[in-house]
This record gives C-alpha cells, structure tokens and sequence, in this order.
C-alpha cells in the first residue's frame, strides 16, 4: 500500500474517531487497517501534530433544538466567547511554541557549532595524538634498532668475554704450571747445589785432610831432613875435625908415616867408607829432597785444584742465580700478563653492567 494512501485513511478514521467522541488509539487502526503499529503510530503523532490547523471551530450549524431563543443565545455567546479564549491560548501556546522551538533551534545550533568547534578540535588532537604516535612508533622502531645493535654489542662483549676467560683459564694453566716447573727447577737446582755443595765440601775435606797429611808429613820430612842434615853437618865437622887432627898428625908424624902406613891405609878406606856413607847420606837427602818438591807440587796442584772447584763452584753459584732471575723475570711477566688480562675482564664486566642497565633502563620505559 502507498504511503499517501495509508496516511489519508489513517486521517480519516482518526477524524471519525475523534468526532464519535473517542481518542484514536493506534492499535485500533493498526487492526483495521492491518498495517505495522510502528508505521501507524508515527502516521497518527503526524495528525496529533496537524490536528490543531486542520480543525476551525465556527457557529454556522450551531442549533440547538429544544431550547428558548434567549437561552441559546447567551449559550452561543458563552461558546463564542469560550472559543475565543480557547483560540487566543491556542495562539499563544503556538506562539510560545515557536518561541520555544526558535531557542531550541538557536540552542541546537549553538551546540552544532559548539559540536563542529569539538569535533575541530578533536580532529586536531586526533591528527596531534596521530602524530605522537607515529613519532612514538619512530622512537620505538629507534629504541628496538637500539635493542638490537645493544643486544649484538652485548653478545660480541659476552663471546669476547668468554675468550677472555678462556684465555685467562689458558693462562692460568700456563701460569701453575710454569710455577710447578719453576718449583721443580729450583727445587731440583736447590737439591743439586746442595749435593754439589756437598760433595764439594767433602772433597774439599779429603783435599784439606790430605794436605794436613802431606804438610804434617813434608813437616816430619824437614824435620828428619834438618836433624840428618844436622847430624850429618856435625859428623862433617867431627870428621874435619879428626881430619885436622889427623893432618896435625901426619904433619907431626911424618916421621912416623911409614910406620903408620897401615894405620893410614885404614883411616882411608875409613874415609872412603865415611864417604861412601856421606853419599848415601846424600843421595838419600836428595831423594828426600825430590820427594819435598814433588810433595809441594803436588800440593800446588791440589790447591790449584781447590781454587778451580771453587770457581765451579761460584761459577754454579752464578748460574743458578741468573736461572733463577730469569725465571723470576718470566713469572713476573706472566704476573703482569695475567694482571692485564684480570683489568681487560674487570673493563669488560663493567660494559656488560653498563649495557644491562641500559636495557633495564629502556625495558623500563616500555
């Protein structure tokens, strides 16, 4: 059905309603008509609305039959009158209906403008929020390349830390065990010093023992030599003496040479049994001698022996020292290398607390 048409007999059964004396209900129509209530009902608050134009109230069949003439005019005059009052309050509620409607209006465009002045201003928060949040998503986008190169740094830092360390364990290993074999060494330098030292000194004993043993021996040889020499001199002298004598007497005695020429035949071969004695005497003296000197030779040799043994000796002892400061220098290196490599770590560490602060610092921020 038509719009118009549904309106038009939706007018005139709510006419014929109102002038039978009912108030049009809309369910009522909606049932005659067999049209939706909600269509009815806004069709019906239509004619609500236009009822007030559309109904003129005038006095042309006004009759009233039974009634004297006098009576119905003071009652037409009441209703002319009662028509009127209800017309001008008509009026003035139109007019306070327009009035009422020109400051809703006004209002309604007061709060349309304020609405469009929002919804400026609220374009341009939004557009302003947009663009923080697009600056936002650009500093994120910065703060998580950040991330990233912080996250690499921090890998590269814990991979060079873990060389570090692996280098610090190396070197720490290197480290015990050159100071096990430093502790070998001079333990083994310390044992065979002290056995050289020792043999040494023992040697040096048999040497001093037998030198005591020569000298007390070459002293005794002297000593025999010297009384030998002594005892030799005196009977050297006690023969010269008899000698003298015995010239004296072959110088006194001349004349009793031939007599005594068995008695001087006798002292010869005495004298050359003295002699022959003074011989032995001398070659034993000589061979004593000889045996002094190659005693004081040998003793040269073994002093020269002594003093060479000391040099070794001081020389070892020279060796060992410079072995020892050598060593010394190298675990000192060893000490510095290792010192530098624990300063390298310790830098290392505080990056890496730098760098989780940092991202503990930008983790917090999100």
């Amino acid at each position: 059905m038509d719009t118009e048409q549904l309106k038009s007999q939706v007018f005139e059964l709510a006419d014929e309603q109102l002038l039978s004396g009912s108030f049009p209900q809309a369910e009522v129509l909606a049932e005659e008509l067999t049209s939706p209530l909600e269509e009815i009902s806004s069709i019906l608050s239509q004619w609500r609305n236009e009822l007030p134009q559309r109904v003129v109230v005038t006095d042309r069949d006004l009759k009233m039959p039974g009634m004297p003439d006098t009576l119905a005019q003071s009652f037409v005059r009441i209703w002319h009158q009662a028509v009127q009052e209800a017309q001008s309050r008509v009026s003035l509620t139109r007019q306070r209906t327009d009035i009422g409607v020109e400051v809703e209006k006004r209002s309604t465009d007061e709060a349309l403008q304020r609405s469009q002045h929002l919804h400026q201003e609220m374009e341009a928060r939004y557009r302003e929020q947009t663009f923080k949040l697009e600056e936002s998503y650009e500093h994120v986008k910065a703060l998580d390349a950040e991330i990233t190169v912080l996250k690499t740094n921090l890998s590269s830092e814990t991979n060079i830390r873990k060389k570090e360390e692996k280098a610090r364990s190396t070197l720490e290993h290197e480290l015990a065990q050159l100071r096990k074999a430093h502790e070998d060494a001079r333990r083994t330098f310390d044992q065979r010093l002290k056995d050289e030292q020792r043999h040494m000194l023992e040697t040096l004993a048999k040497e001093e023992v037998d030198t005591r043993y020569y000298r007390n021996a070459l002293e005794k040889v002297r000593e025999e030599a010297g009384k030998k020499e002594s005892e030799l001199t005196r009977e050297i002298h006690d023969l010269q003496a008899r000698m003298a004598r015995k010239d004296v007497k072959n110088e006194t005695l001349k004349s009793q040479l031939k007599s005594q020429e068995t008695e001087l035949l006798k002292m010869r071969q005495e004298g050359a049994v003295l002699q022959r004695d003074m011989t032995k005497m001398n070659s034993q003296l000589l061979a004593e001698l000889n045996k002094t000197k190659r005693l004081e030779t040998k003793l040269k040799e073994l002093q020269e022996d002594i003093r060479r043994n000391n040099q070794k000796n001081i020389s070892y002892t020279n060796e060992a020292a410079k072995r020892d400061n050598l060593l010394r220098a190298q675990l000192m290196e060893k000490e510095e290398m290792l010192v530098r490599a624990e300063a390298k770590i310790n830098s290392l560490e505080k990056r890496l607390i730098s760098g989780d602060e940092e991202i503990r610092r930008l983790n917090s921020r999100f």
